[in-house]
């Protein structure tokens, strides 16, 4: 059957008409330009002397001997005297030093006993002492890091889960507001390590510069997926990506005309009950000497109302952070453009592909029970509109196969609430066709404390999805369960004999347990898996 169910969508004039009711400029950074909401943080790596000095001061405090370095050695001596420090985890002290010491602040963050140190604990307590140095409404503060905190972490890792811990941590969400942003503080970092070889001081630096360019994508990412859908459409969306052109990174966006001729039944079909239209945005990255491509794939539903199938009142305004697959592949994109590869350099171009497009119950919104045709040919019974990410990627990943043709390729999509039940929102569900690309993934999301748990994806999953009229329903049953796997084994019908890996990242995109460097709202997971996962290529 030839293009079925996208059939004709209202007027052009009516689907590119202005909003009358839209919202935006300077304060929400989106609407017109977008920019992160707080001042980019600087970090700088400096000698322990120089970053014993200035209105803050912190030094990382493990059990047992404290050596930050001659300069704090007597601070550090008198705080003990007290009998207020500690270094318990995540404990902090702050004590007042004379004018003459050089240091007016002197800070202690716990970090516990030596051998318990973890990237993610560096991260943690990075991300306390600028939250504690922004209290004190400090410009600049400084974090001394001695050697043996870093040991079992080691320097290149440590360097980047401090930086990803400043950076993240500073971040906050601006949201639209009649007053002005309040001005924000300790923007600017010294950080030292002291007592650590002159290789492993450089290594150190190396992971601060590469931890603070993937904390910024992440930021990035974070601030596009706390937008309310309003100020973030579609078109917003390929505006925004627009913006990180440059270098070796180029963007192009395509229209619904452009996937019409292309026959992109499935993702139009899901756009067709919204008058905002929907866009296909693809980022290249090309990398000297590259043989052949690796895709990364993201959903962009900037808002879901679940179509016909409408979805509860109760929370829908969460289904802004449906995009969150898009906003890690913007995130990714933000942090190469800005050169989070540093010395690597992988094998492959790096490409991009996001469907962004709005799914909403119009008069010409699809029906259940409606039959669409996907770029490849394979046609899909719409049993129900709420199961609509699956549609647009469906169509992505035909485009990623057609003009890309990936040796590699995986998809990130707050795709089921089913992944939520299973996994909670600490981690993501990861399944495919390539299991060594699956290790892959995993071993990154370790490396970045952003865990992936495999969930299995067999023959029968595939059959639970098969149509009586079409070729594929984009539901199993409810008998069935299994729901997020699902998902998953109606999109490998689409990536066919390419090695794929899919990432249900519903639960992991928002919601989860606040822990220091990232307190609400979206948490920009899977920006710094990908790009660990890139670095490896």
């Amino acid at each position: 059957m030839a293009n079925v169910g996208w059939g004709t969508c209202r007027s052009w004039a009516i689907r590119n008409r202005a909003d009358p009711f839209a919202v935006g400029g300077p304060s929400c950074g989106l609407g017109g330009d977008h920019a992160t909401t707080v001042p980019r943080m600087k970090i700088r790596h400096v000698s322990s002397a120089a970053a014993s000095r200035g209105d803050a001061v912190f030094v990382l405090a493990p059990d047992g001997r404290i050596d930050a370095g001659g300069s704090l050695a007597d601070a550090l001596k008198n705080a003990k005297a007290t009998g207020d420090l500690s270094s318990d985890f995540r404990s902090v002290q702050v004590f007042h030093q004379a004018r003459r010491s050089g240091c007016k602040r002197l800070g202690v963050v716990g970090i516990g006993k030596p051998t318990e140190v973890t990237t993610e604990r560096l991260r943690r307590v990075a991300a306390m002492a600028q939250g504690r140095a922004a209290a004190h409404e400090v410009a600049q503060f400084s974090l001394v890091v001695p050697a043996n905190v870093i040991k079992k972490a080691k320097p290149l890792a440590a360097g980047m889960a401090i930086a990803e811990g400043i950076v993240l941590g500073a971040y906050k969400y601006q949201a639209p507001a009649k007053k002005p942003a309040k001005k924000a503080h300790a923007v600017q970092a010294r950080v030292a390590a002291h007592g650590l070889s002159k290789a492993h001081e450089a290594e150190f630096a190396r992971g601060l510069q590469l931890g603070a360019k993937s904390a910024q994508g992440a930021v990035f990412a974070r601030d596009l997926e706390n937008q309310p859908a309003n100020i973030l459409t579609p078109t917003a969306m390929a505006k925004a990506a627009k913006k990180l052109t440059g270098g070796r990174l180029t963007v192009k966006v395509l229209d619904e005309k452009a996937m019409a001729k292309l026959k992109m039944g499935a993702l139009l079909g899901v756009s067709r009950g919204s008058v905002e239209p929907a866009k296909l945005i693809v980022f290249e990255y090309k990398t000297p000497g590259a043989k052949g491509n690796v895709c990364v794939i993201g959903k962009g539903l900037t808002f879901d109302s679940g179509g016909i199938s409408i979805k509860p009142a109760g929370r829908m305004d969460e289904m802004r952070y449906d995009m969150c697959g898009a906003g890690a592949v913007m995130g990714l994109f933000h942090a190469l453009s800005n050169g989070a590869l540093g010395s690597y350099k992988p094998k492959r171009n790096i490409i991009g592909i996001i469907a962004a497009a709005e799914n909403m119950p119009d008069a010409d919104a699809q029906r259940p029970g409606d039959v669409v045709t996907a770029m490849d040919g394979h046609t899909i019974e719409v049993l129900n509109t709420d199961a609509e990410g699956r549609l647009v990627l469906a169509d992505a990943i035909c485009y990623a196969k057609k003009f890309y043709k990936p040796k590699k390729m995986c998809d990130l999509a707050t795709l089921t609430g089913a992944v939520v039940v299973a996994l909670g929102h600490e981690m993501a569900g990861i399944m495919g066709s390539d299991q060594k690309l699956i290790d892959e993934l995993k071993a990154a999301g370790d490396v970045a404390d952003e865990p992936l748990w495999q969930l299995p994806l067999w023959q029968c999953h595939k059959d639970q999805v098969k149509s009586r009229f079409a070729d594929l329903a984009n539901i199993n049953s409810p008998a069935h369960g299994n729901g997020s796997t699902a998902g998953g084994a109606f999109l490998s019908y689409f990536a066919g004999d390419t090695p794929w890996a899919h990432l249900d990242i519903a639960g992991a995109s928002y919601g989860g347990l606040a822990k220091d460097y990232y307190k609400s709202g979206a948490t920009g997971t899977a920006v710094r898996t990908l790009l660990h996962w890139i670095r490896g290529l």
